[in-house]
């Protein structure tokens, strides 16, 4: 989308119609390349009533975008967000926190943006997603700060699956995690490729809370 017109808003009729599902639950506008007027013109003036899965996936989305997307009534249906592959680091997890455009939000995919240890404690301080389910923060530079914000969160009590693959959560992480005194509805909970130190290994290895997971994965240290 080049050089478009602030008034004529017809492509966003077009992305809807090409997008939206035959049973109008599902919206797909993964793979477009936004920028910031594009993001203005969705917030301003897509409007779905009745959808409960948005795929934004693969738009190049920045920070400064999402404050404008996080605004827009069109969450407000929502009840599974996919963003993962953006562009989007602590300043847009702070819009996201901060929004009270997510009632119904259950499912939540950050994987591979930029979010940072600042932005997942927002994340995990807001007190907007009391009804999140599934939260997919895989590679974000989470690191042992943010891992230890979700490990006390009181804010996610219904969270029952959350994904820190590859975060470079170390031995302080790992141990918070290990007794996580928040997330009292942990079920699945998955810490592959992360920085696993003996210390952290045997925190993991001997806790009663997360052995008693429906699904825990995390990597074995090296012997050596």
């Amino acid at each position: 989308m080049k050089n478009q017109n602030v008034d004529d808003i017809t492509w966003v009729r077009r992305w809807i119609k090409k997008g939206l599902s035959k049973d109008k639950k599902t919206l797909d506008l993964s793979n477009r390349r936004f920028d910031l007027q594009i993001a203005m013109d969705i917030a301003e003036n897509m409007a779905v009533p009745g959808i409960e899965i948005l795929y934004m996936h693969t738009c190049w989305i920045k920070d400064s975008y999402l404050e404008e997307l996080a605004a827009a009534d069109l969450f407000k249906p929502i009840k599974e967000l996919w963003l993962f592959e953006n562009k989007i680091g602590c300043e847009g997890a702070r819009y996201l926190a901060e929004s009270f455009k997510f009632p119904n939000l259950r499912y939540l995919s950050l994987y591979s943006n930029k979010i940072g240890p600042d932005g997942v404690e927002a994340l995990a301080q807001s007190p907007h997603f009391s009804h999140l389910e599934t939260l997919d923060l895989s590679f974000n530079r989470v690191g042992d700060h943010g891992a230890v914000a979700l490990a006390h969160s009181k804010n996610l009590p219904r969270l029952h699956t959350l994904h820190l693959d590859g975060n470079g959560i170390g031995r302080e992480g790992m141990e918070a995690l290990a007794a996580t005194p928040g997330l009292k509805n942990l079920k699945v909970l998955n810490l592959r490729y992360n920085q696993i130190a003996p210390q952290g290994f045997e925190a993991l290895r001997e806790s009663h809370r997360l052995n008693s997971l429906a699904e825990f994965r995390f990597d074995c240290p090296d012997d050596d």
